[in-house]
């Protein structure tokens, strides 16, 4: 009996009600996606049993072609198995199908947990390149977050000190998720350190990116960043390009004001080395200027966080956001990152996350010395 409570214990030990939703309102509606998108075929006009009958054989034929063609074999002898024992009623037949079905389970799962162990390897890589402690200008005070929908991710956070004392903040986030994402924001953040050894002004590093990029990004992809050099003395310079705006909370004046320059998104104008994507980013590229006086704060994040959905499907928003940072003028960095955070999960009430999420928090804290 303990043996049939263990795997009774195994088998619905950690079903909850919430899992059964994503199974149903996530892992279902994804997986047809994902074969939908890979039909070669699309059923045209006809009866409606005819096109039911053609859509089905075209999204079973969709699973066949990412199996292996050994798998493939295996599967089709385990369905022709289970024929031959519905027709003829020879027990021997059922049991061939479900044990080829079984030997299929298996090497997909185990081919699903190399995967899985490659992602988390991919992960720990990826969190190995962000500044575990990111410098901070003389009387300034920083903080940086991140998590991912997936296992590895399309956002980065940096910091890169100035030679006159000023650090350069970046946030960035390539279109997508997984592993083509994260190769993304790898290259974009190298490029970026490489560029900043030549210029410091946050305008051009952005267009010194977008005309390295262009050409190598697919077709599919584009990248958002936000580029913001904040000097000692408060002195603080942002450029975007199609990434949200930065915040700042002005604590002498008890406002809080968004920052949104113009600029696209690197990679939206399609076109080659020698188009005019670059001139057209160079018109539309602008830089915003203030100045933080001791105590205001910086906020900038990810879209991920803005478009967080709660159960109805209502996205956090900016707002809420500059509510929060209102009413907690004075928080240090840490504090209020952790309160930012525990108002996000408070707001999903348990929602997945659609996106990543990532953000950066600075404050000045006093006048240099």
């Amino acid at each position: 009996m303990s043996a049939v409570r263990q795997l009774w214990d195994l088998l619905t030990g950690s079903i909850s009600a919430g899992e059964f939703e994503r199974f149903l309102r996530q892992e279902v509606p994804g997986a047809y996606s994902f074969y939908r998108r890979t039909m070669r075929n699309i059923p045209q006009p006809g009866s409606s049993v005819k096109r039911v009958a053609r859509f089905a054989w075209y999204l079973f034929f969709a699973f066949l072609e990412k199996l292996t063609p050994v798998r493939r074999l295996l599967f089709a002898i385990a369905v022709f198995s289970f024929g031959a024992w519905f027709l003829s009623d020879q027990s021997q037949y059922a049991w061939w199908s479900v044990l080829l079905l079984i030997l299929l389970l298996v090497l997909e799962v185990a081919d699903k947990l190399v995967t899985k162990n490659e992602l988390v390897i991919a992960r720990e890589i990826q969190l190995g390149l962000l500044p575990s402690d990111p410098p901070s200008p003389v009387g300034h005070h920083v903080e940086c977050y991140t998590e991912v929908a997936n296992s590895v991710g399309g956002d980065y956070y940096d910091a890169i000190s100035c030679p006159d004392g000023s650090v350069l903040y970046v946030l960035a986030d390539v279109s997508g998720k997984g592993i083509s994402a994260a190769l993304y924001t790898t290259t974009v953040q190298t490029a970026l350190r490489l560029f900043a050894a030549e210029t410091q002004d946050p305008r051009e590093l952005v267009l010194k990116l977008d005309t390295y990029l262009r050409g190598q990004l697919r077709r599919s992809y584009f990248l958002t960043l936000l580029v913001a050099r904040v000097a000692p003395d408060g002195t603080l310079t942002i450029c975007r390009a199609g990434h949200p705006g930065a915040i700042h909370v002005d604590v002498s004046e008890s406002a809080v004001l968004p920052i949104r320059p113009p600029g696209a998104a690197i990679g939206m104008t399609t076109g080659g080395a020698d188009s005019s994507a670059g001139n057209t980013l160079r018109e539309a590229l602008q830089c915003a200027r203030t100045v933080l006086e001791a105590g205001d704060l910086l906020i900038v994040v990810s879209d991920g966080l803005l478009e967080a959905v709660d159960q109805e499907g209502r996205e956090y928003g900016e707002k809420r956001l500059m509510a929060l940072a209102n009413a907690f003028q004075t928080d240090e960095p840490a504090k209020f990152r952790d309160r930012l955070l525990a108002d996000l999960k408070d707001f999903r009430q348990g929602a997945d996350l659609r996106d990543d999420v990532t953000f950066l928090i600075l404050r000045r804290d006093s006048e240099p010395a």
